[in-house]
């Protein structure tokens, strides 16, 4: 799956990131920076923005943060998300801070950059899409024995 992810409203100039989600096996490659930021997708591609626009596939606001962070993290340590050398400096600056009863506790860098807003846009419609395509599955798992 083709995905673009725009974001603006934060440091650094407003962007426009293209990555691909590979279905089977869930990885999110991040794979390069569009010319031009785009308020809207190519066809072909899923969309996700922090902007509300005419059309997106995927809004992404402040209080998707959390869940964001959290699937980044996640992510990251189960190598379920790659970055091309061209846009590996918009990996998030995320630091630990603390642990409270709800487990880790996150922080995000005071000079958050667009180009890592839009990464967390893509990590948190690479969740959401994990939930669709796990409910796919169990689908034709549930078809399959209906055949029998």
């Amino acid at each position: 799956m083709k995905i673009m992810s725009s974001a603006t409203g934060y440091s650094g100039d407003p962007i426009t990131l293209i990555a691909m989600l590979d279905p089977a096996t869930g990885v999110l490659a991040i794979v390069k920076r569009s010319e031009e930021f785009r308020e809207e997708p190519q066809p072909g591609f899923a969309f996700v923005t922090n902007v509300r626009c005419e059309a997106y596939d995927c809004l992404f606001q402040e209080e998707h943060w959390d869940d964001a962070i959290r699937a980044y993290k996640q992510a990251e340590g189960n190598e379920m998300v790659a970055f091309d050398d061209e846009v590996a400096r918009y990996t998030p600056r995320i630091e630990v801070d603390g642990i409270d009863e709800k487990g880790q506790q996150y922080r995000l860098h005071p000079d958050l950059q667009n180009g890592e807003v839009a990464v967390l846009g893509l990590v948190h419609f690479q969740q959401r899409q994990r939930g669709i395509l796990t409910a796919e599955e169990a689908m034709d798992e549930w078809f399959d024995l209906i055949r029998i």
